[in-house]
């Protein structure tokens, strides 16, 4: 059944859609490391090996590492891509071993360990999403970045590194994409017709790396039981992450934030478009006290 509206009607309040850039991303073959395998990462899994899939039957090559140190537990059977079977295995390796089965030629592995498992080493284009649920994972992430951004800017490699940050909390959660750290415009200025650079998740929103004792100590399971988080908002991230990998790997991505906000049923796009980035940027700037 088509909807009331066949076409998409978009928000022309917000022209910068109007300039919006794509980031070039076209190649032959691309590493996806997905740190973090819970709440959004276990349901963003299935996208990815399904686009893996469809681009292996466009002779271009995906590989998946998904990487988690948890094991699956009773409780995350309620907000997480589990099953009863699956009790007591790694997160990981459980969903590794679930969609080579359901997809044979798929090139997928798994590391039982944290985020810093994650190796650049350069010989392939790169994407690591993130969907972990704290400050240190996120800062381990980062810490990888700005040495790989270093490298490139230094002209030590030329093979470029994405990384996809997924974040939610009760209804409300963000995916940001970005590959430098920098605080200086200049740094970010786009070529006429691509993006090249793009402010880091933790410099688009600082605040990631801030957490309070409390959520220092719960894992994201154990505030959804305690405060009642929806029980579709990691699932909504995924669908919003899977689309943002899905038009990176074809050169479409025009959007750098996607913002999703389940309880009042809206999604927001910010655009790859230079009035963005530079206030994305200021904002940084404000926040980190640079300015």
């Amino acid at each position: 059944m088509s909807s009331p509206s066949k076409h998409l009607q978009l928000e022309f309040s917000d022209l910068s859609i109007i300039d919006a850039k794509p980031i070039y991303f076209n190649y032959l073959f691309v590493r996806i490391y997905v740190v973090g395998c819970g709440g959004t990462g276990s349901f963003l899994v299935p996208h990815l090996c399904r686009l893996a899939n469809w681009f292996d039957a466009a002779d271009k090559q995906v590989s998946i590492t998904l990487i988690d140190f948890d094991r699956i537990e009773e409780k995350n059977l309620y907000r997480q891509n589990f099953c009863q079977a699956e009790l007591g295995y790694n997160k990981a390796q459980a969903l590794a071993v679930r969609y080579k089965a359901m997809f044979p030629k798929l090139k997928i592995g798994a590391i039982a360990s944290g985020a810093s498992a994650v190796s650049l080493d350069r010989s392939a284009p790169t994407v690591i999403i993130g969907c972990v649920d704290n400050a240190a994972a996120r800062k381990s992430i980062e810490e990888l970045m700005v040495e790989y951004s270093g490298l490139m800017a230094h002209g030590f490699s030329h093979i470029p590194c994405w990384w996809i940050d997924c974040g939610n909390d009760y209804t409300y959660g963000q995916v940001t994409i970005g590959n430098w750290y920098s605080l200086e415009l200049d740094d970010y200025i786009l070529e006429p017709a691509t993006c090249t650079t793009l402010p880091l998740p933790t410099i688009q929103y600082p605040e990631l790396l801030l957490q309070t004792d409390e959520n220092e100590t719960l894992s994201c399971a154990e505030r959804a039981l305690l405060n009642g988080q929806s029980l579709n908002i990691n699932s909504q991230m995924a669908i919003a992450a899977g689309e943002m990998v899905h038009q990176l790997l074809n050169s479409q991505l025009k959007r750098m934030q996607v913002e999703v906000d389940l309880f009042r049923g809206s999604m927001k796009s910010t655009w790859i478009a230079q009035e963005n980035i530079d206030r994305i940027v200021e904002r940084a700037r404000a926040f980190m006290g640079t300015e």
